[in-house]
């Protein structure tokens, strides 16, 4: 399967904008090829999701207590879901409530396990 390298882009800005806008501390990138497919992971320093928000994390209009007051919809990790599902990968939070998450993407004609990189992005003030 070609990737689509706009919407590869688009979930991954999603990523890094929930974790700016919603995490704490710095935000760290990384990304890995396992079992041919590519695993990025973006996390920050925070405490995650809370149970009930973490169960229901990529569904449409889901926004933690905390996000109410913030701008949003509550659509970007749907849209993540549904990327990389159009892709035939998944995401998931790392951990039972993050504070990361963890999108993996199949990689054309395979990939060998390996770190590919990681940065880490200093927070941004407000």
């Amino acid at each position: 399967m070609d990737a689509d390298p706009l919407r590869l882009r688009q979930a991954l800005g999603n990523l890094v904008d929930n974790a700016l806008r919603h995490g704490s501390g710095t935000v760290h990138l990384t990304a890995r090829s396992r079992e041919e497919a590519v695993e990025i992971e973006v996390a920050d320093e925070g405490p995650g999701f809370t149970p009930p928000t973490a169960a229901q994390a990529f569904e449409r209009f889901t926004r933690g207590d905390e996000a109410r007051a913030a701008r949003g919809a509550g659509l970007g990790l749907a849209i993540v879901r549904a990327i990389a599902q159009a892709h035939g990968g998944s995401v998931e939070l790392v951990g039972p409530t993050g504070p990361g998450v963890r999108l993996r993407i199949p990689a054309a004609g395979g990939a060998r396990t390996e770190e590919a990189g990681a940065a880490a992005a200093p927070r941004r003030a407000a």
